[in-house]
């Protein structure tokens, strides 16, 4: 099937977010990319938007939004024909430098990391996937380190008799620890309804609810990771483990329900099957492979995509191998099927690779030109 122009609807493709030149990019807005018999991609424009740095799609209304990190804000699209994409409305002001987007999967709430100022944001959303309300901001991030009685820390000082010693540890460690600044940097929803968030500044981890009106966030529990990890992304896997990927240890942070559902750590893993070297951050993991048992990571720096097996009972991790991603600052990647789509940002290209038997990028198909690329989505098929 074909829309108006020509376009096989039934033909894999993926919008592609990017940073324009207000953030140092090279692109012009969201991107449309067109994968080929080969398994490379064909890239084509779509959308003039400043910096659109991150894209989410609404579960059930042909509707997609852009985080513009450069203006702090976010963007709606609505969908046109295959992969065309029209702007409604007005930017809508969520923060500096929004840098993540999570769409509930209820379709009723968009969430919005934002980098620069740490604040997360929700955004009620109406069936059509169009904004129902102004945004929320919810609770503002309190550093565990900075605090010994916020989030898992609470649990550990205890008080009673010694509330008094707890008091003066509370403020002797205020005075000596620098003012570190909020990161948020990305949302999912748990299978309980729930949902978690990460904060890089302050190596931290929380679960929130959702308030009855559906529309804000309630603070739930807050995971202490170690200091100056730096968690990133976060992605959940049917074993019922939370995989958190940390940008300046370059780990795997592995979580579980415990006492009460509540999230604790059970396991950490470096990212990567070789060493690491100085400027490596990780960016970016997925989870693949017919039974769900690979996990990929992506690394800045060496420019690596880091496979891993998932094994045991889901949170045991086994690093396969390192392959080079031909290019460089991998921010992104999509594993769809045998293949697998590296978003090189500095490079400006989309690297494909093809799965070999064990689930490795180890086959390299190409590359395709495309300005500062930051986040590949994949437009919803048809047929």
């Amino acid at each position: 099937m074909s829309d108006v122009n020509g376009e096989d609807a039934s033909v894999p493709s993926y919008w592609l977010g990017a940073y324009t030149p207000d953030s140092q990019g090279n692109a012009r807005g969201v991107s449309v990319l067109r994968q080929q018999p080969d398994g490379t991609l064909r890239h084509a424009p779509t959308v003039s938007l400043d910096s659109p740095s991150f894209l989410a799609r609404h579960p059930s209304a042909d509707v997609v939004y852009a985080a513009l990190e450069g203006i702090g804000a976010v963007q709606v699209l609505e969908r046109r024909g295959v992969d065309g994409l029209v702007p409604v409305g007005d930017p809508i002001e969520v923060g500096e430098a929004v840098c993540h987007l999570h769409v509930t999967p209820d379709g009723g709430m968009l969430v919005a990391s934002c980098y620069g100022d740490g604040r997360l944001v929700t955004i009620p959303l109406a069936p059509t996937g169009r904004p129902s309300g102004r945004p929320v901001e919810a609770a503002a991030s309190i550093d565990p380190y900075a605090d010994p009685f916020a989030g898992s820390a609470l649990e550990a000082s205890g008080f009673g008799e010694s509330a008094l010693t707890d008091f003066s540890l509370a403020q002797q460690v205020l005075e000596a620890m620098p003012v570190r600044q909020s990161r948020a940097h990305a949302s999912l929803t748990l299978p309980d309804g729930r949902i978690v968030s990460t904060d890089l500044g302050h190596d931290a981890v929380r679960v929130w609810r959702r308030t009855a009106n559906g529309a804000g966030l309630i603070l739930d529990d807050t995971i202490m990771l170690p200091f100056g990890v730096g968690p990133r992304h976060l992605t959940w896997h049917v074993s019922g483990h939370l995989f958190v990927v940390t940008e300046y240890s370059n780990e795997i942070f592995v979580l579980a329900p415990r006492d009460r559902g509540r999230l604790r750590v059970v396991r950490s893993k470096l990212a990567t099957a070789d060493s690491l070297e100085d400027g490596d951050n990780a960016s970016e993991l997925q989870i693949a492979g017919p039974d769900a048992d690979r996990l990929y990571v992506a690394i800045r720096g060496t420019n690596r995509l880091s496979t891993l097996r998932i094994g045991g009972d889901g949170a045991d991790l086994s690093p396969l191998a390192d392959v080079e991603t031909r290019g460089k600052h991998p921010r992104h990647f999509r594993v769809a099927g045998d293949l697998v789509h590296v978003a090189n940002q500095h490079s400006d290209e989309v690297a494909s690779f093809r799965l070999d038997a064990r689930g490795i990028p180890s086959q390299f198909l190409g590359a395709t030109e495309a300005p500062s690329p930051s986040y590949l989505l994949p437009v919803p098929t048809a047929g």
